[in-house]
């Protein structure tokens, strides 16, 4: 038995259209069948990750939320929780504001710092999301992760200085920023203990796969990822267009071709 840890964005779903092809499913289905434990692992919140498909597609083992801040069974009984000092999120947001950059805070109820400016919409037209509500965080809220929004290719260098506070760019014009020691790699080893297995088995492609990566015994990058993402990876598969979480499960032999 296998644990399978798949981020969503860019590699069980594509950027454009935002659905998962058929070779991924027919892929899920095949692991799921030879007895093998499939996690969702994403920097998507709960409710964000409910406006899409992912939960229909296989039948899922457990799921690692924001970046490993919440952990939750197949049934979406919480395993493991957190959240930010708040002393990082007033940091957080004091420097995106002196930046004329805006953040999304994603707690109980989301909301947006600033108006949406082009580097908002165009990370919503990437994720296919909803842009929350402009307001002010009260400094209490209990925040599990956030999303700054930035120019293609900034590296978010300034965010970066603040403790308890992670930083990874994405794929778009947006950085996640999570709480430091947590991550993809914490929140799958909540499952690798929990099935007594000998580690994961991770997919991804951008820069907030690399510490789940880096905790991996294989780490498989999709052909469409980031340049760093695919250094870090183990093996780099095919493109998310052209079957690459099926062509990568074939190279390995975890899957037969389907006669």
């Amino acid at each position: 038995m296998e644990i399978f840890c798949f981020d969503v964005d860019g590699t069980l779903r594509d950027n454009r259209a935002h659905e998962v092809s058929a070779s991924t499913q027919r892929t899920l289905a095949q692991l799921h069948g030879a007895g093998h434990k499939l996690i969702v692992s994403t920097g998507r919140g709960l409710d964000s990750l409910k406006r899409t498909q992912i939960f229909e597609i296989a039948p899922w083992d457990g799921f690692v939320i924001n970046n490993g801040q919440l952990v939750l069974d197949g049934n979406l009984n919480v395993l493991e929780e957190h959240v930010f000092d708040p002393q990082s999120v007033i940091e957080t947001i004091a420097i995106a504001d002196a930046l004329g950059y805006a953040v999304t805070l994603k707690k109980k109820e989301r909301l947006i710092t600033k108006k949406p400016d082009e580097y908002v919409y165009t990370t919503q037209k990437y994720f296919g999301n909803v842009i929350p509500p402009v307001g002010r965080y009260n400094g209490h809220d209990d925040v599990y992760a956030m999303c700054l929004f930035g120019p293609l290719g900034y590296d978010y260098e300034p965010f970066t200085h603040v403790k308890g506070v992670d930083v990874a760019p994405g794929m778009s014009t947006y950085a996640d920023a999570t709480i430091a020691g947590v991550s993809k790699a914490t929140g799958n080893n909540v499952f690798v203990k929990k099935y007594g297995a000998d580690g994961y088995i991770a997919f991804g492609d951008s820069q907030n796969d690399l510490k789940m990566f880096e905790g991996a015994k294989l780490s498989i990058c999709m052909g469409n990822g980031d340049p760093l993402t695919k250094k870090a990876a183990s093996y780099v598969t095919d493109d998310i267009d052209h079957d690459g979480i099926e062509k990568a499960c074939l190279h390995f032999r975890f899957i037969k071709e389907e006669e």
